[in-house]
Parts: C-alpha cells; structure tokens; sequence
C-alpha cells in the first residue's frame, strides 16, 4: 500500500547545507571548538563557517572535513574532496564520513564506489560517529555495496539511535519490522521506535506509526489515534498517510444508519482523491475504482481510465492490467488494442495473476501485427514516479498533541 518511496528514510544522511540544517541546532554533536562555525553552517551562512574553519583547519583535521564539505558545497571541489581527504588520512571520524560521502554518492567527480563507502563509513562508525553509524546500517538494510545484512543493519542503527536521534529511530523501525530470516519481525519494537521517532516530528514515522494503531500491528488497535496520526502526516507532506485514511475509512464497518454510511464512503472517496491528486498511484487506482463503479460519486468510466492511466504510467500492475481491459473493451468509449496489449504485457510483468489469461482470450481478435506492436511498446516502457525523488532526511515538524 505505501510507496516504495517509503521503503526507508531512502538517502544517506548527506553532508550538504540543507541536510546538516536537520541535525543539532545547538551544533552539540560536534566538538566545542567547531560549534560556531558548524553552527552559522547549518544556518546558511558558509562564510562564517568557512572563514572559522579556515582559522582553525592547520591544527584539526575535523574542521577540514567540514570545510571540505562546505567548499565542494560551493563548486570548489578539487580544494574541499583534497581536505577531505587530508582529514580522513588523519583518522578524523568527520573526514572518514564525509569521505565515505563522496564515494557513495560519485560526489566531487569522483567515481561511485560502494565498497571503498562502506570500508569508510566501518571506520568512522566504529569511532562513534553517529551519522556515519546511521549510513553503515542504512546500507546494510538496502544491500548496497554489500550483501543485504538485517541483523548487522540493527546493530548499527541501535548504536545511531542511541541518543534518540529521531531519523536513526525511524530507520531502526524499519529495520525491525523487516521479516528476512535469520532476522524476524518485531512488530512491537517497530511500532514503539516509530512512535518516538514521529513524536520528535519525523513524519514518516507519524504514517508508520499510524498504520501500526490503525491495524493494531505491535501496538494496541486504536482508531482515533492512528487518525491523528495519519492525519498530521499528510498534512506535513506525506501523501501516502491520504491513502492510509481512506482504507480505514472503507474499512469501517456499515451500520443501518445509510446516511452515516454515505458520509463515512464520501469521507474515504475525499481520501483517495487527495493521495491521488499527489501522485499516489495506488490512491488512483483506488478512486479509479470508485468512478468506474459509481461507488460514492457518479460513475464515470472516462476518469476511470483517466486515473488507471496515471497509475499505470507509474508502474502500478493493477492499475496496467485494468486499464489494458477497458482499452480492449473500449468501456470508456475508445479502444486501442496496441496499447491494450502493452498495458496487458506490463501487468503480466508486474505479476498481476489475470493478464496472461485477458491476453490470450482476446488474442483471437486481435491482428499479430497489433499484439507484436504492443510487445514492443511493453518492452520499452519506463515507469514515471509522480512522486518527488527522496532529497535526504525529511526535515522535523512540530507535533500536535
């Protein structure tokens, strides 16, 4: 149900401006001497910092480390990737990272190199640098640069996590709410770090949270506070929690009262359209459903298709193989049998148990030449996120109680 985009708190916990802007505001998780500078940094004022920095750089190699990060900020990259390097020669945990940084990300115009990443951020992590921790266990869970590892993921985001840094507690539920033997779930676990981490304003966290009160996964079921949740989620730029009220609007359960059932469909239909609008794709498939059915609106096969074409575009299998139906059917009013076919292929693809057989029963009807056509089209299809592409840690909101 929820976007991939979601799977984890996707990008490493990056080393420019904006994403140091997320850490301590008080600058505390560096050492007392480069507390001015990495503050007037995590402020937007660079000159500040890198004039501080400069002052202090011929005696720390941390301060390097984060003058580098500030000069390949600012295009000065040869110079910044040099102390960098400087530093991380000189054992500093800060240069290590920042340097793990660069090869993870091909930052610098140095090439990728996951392995090389990893061997830095194990150093740095293993001196207590805790963003470097949080990276090294972010690897680990996603299986990048090295074998997938669960269990090696928790042991490093429970060290991140150890001063209650809400984004190494979200990805430390995350973690333990992945069932990948020898590793096991631990929905209890998940759901209490997820209520931390979204209680310190991390709005990822408030959407797992919610769904872990909405579907009493970990947690004790609660209706009201899993609404609350959720709600403060979309409201904070986390469409997928939309989708998340709308299913537990439909879930709930019918009463005789028709006019209060009405309302509770309108409520779910008013969801859907929200996570819809936003680029959710199952949210379109979902109110594409409604339209098609007339179920809490008038039943309009051309938005169905409309939405279905949204969803489909993004990769959505049921969404590929509904719209590849009405194509063939020409419910909406037009029919295409190529691109009937492509989107029927696609589905197939995707998984979706139905589409071989919709295929195969039509394929008397339509020409070889139509069928190859939409093959090939299938085969050159790329999905299109509407969503926008994670741009580091999502940054902290305050928290209504």
């Amino acid at each position: 149900m929820i976007a991939a985009r979601l799977a984890l708190a996707a990008a490493l916990v990056a080393a420019g401006a904006a994403a140091q802007a997320q850490q301590a505001a008080d600058a505390s998780d560096v050492a007392a001497s480069l507390r001015p500078a990495v503050m007037a940094y995590r402020q937007g004022d660079a000159a500040t910092a890198e004039r501080t920095l400069r002052a202090l750089g011929s005696s720390n190699a941390d301060a390097n480390a984060w003058l580098g990060a500030i000069l390949i900020d600012r295009g000065a990259k040869a110079e910044g990737l040099s102390l960098i390097q400087r530093a991380a020669d000189a054992g500093s945990a800060e240069g290590q990272h920042r340097l793990a940084l660069v090869f993870a990300t091909g930052d610098a115009g140095v090439p990728r190199n996951p392995a090389r990443a990893v061997e830095l951020f194990e150093k740095a992590a293993a001196q207590g640098h805790r963003r470097a921790q949080l990276n090294l266990g972010l690897i680990f869970l996603r299986g990048q640069g090295v074998p997938r590892d669960v269990i090696q993921a928790r042991a490093w985001l429970e060290k991140a996590s150890a001063d209650g840094d809400p984004y190494a507690t979200y990805a430390l539920g995350r973690a333990m709410a992945e069932n990948a033997p020898p590793a096991s779930a631990d929905p209890t676990r998940a759901a209490d770090l997820f209520r931390r981490a979204a209680e310190k304003g991390h709005m990822l966290a408030a959407l797992r949270y919610g769904l872990a009160l909405a579907e009493g996964s970990g947690v004790k079921q609660d209706q009201a506070a899993a609404q609350r949740w959720l709600v403060q989620a979309q409201q904070n730029g986390v469409p997928e929690a939309a989708l998340a009220l709308g299913d537990m609007a439909v879930r709930t359960p019918a009463t005789r009262d028709k006019a209060a059932n009405e309302k509770i469909l309108k409520s779910a239909i008013s969801w859907y359209q929200a996570a819809a609008n936003a680029g959710v794709p199952s949210g379109q498939f979902k109110l594409a459903n409604a339209y098609l059915a007339g179920s809490g609106m008038p039943r309009d096969p051309v938005q169905a298709q409309f939405w279905y074409g949204r969803a489909a575009q993004q990769g959505l299998p049921e969404a590929q193989q509904a719209l590849g139906v009405m194509l063939l059917t020409g419910s909406a009013g037009t029919s295409d049998p190529v691109e009937a076919f492509k989107w029927l292929y696609l589905a197939e693809r995707g998984g979706h148990p139905e589409a071989r057989a919709v295929r195969e029963k039509a394929g008397d009807k339509v020409s070889d030449r139509d069928r190859k056509r939409g093959e090939a089209l299938a085969q050159a299809f790329k999905p299109a996120s509407e969503l926008p592409l994670d741009e580091g840690q999502p940054r902290l909101v305050p928290v209504r109680r």
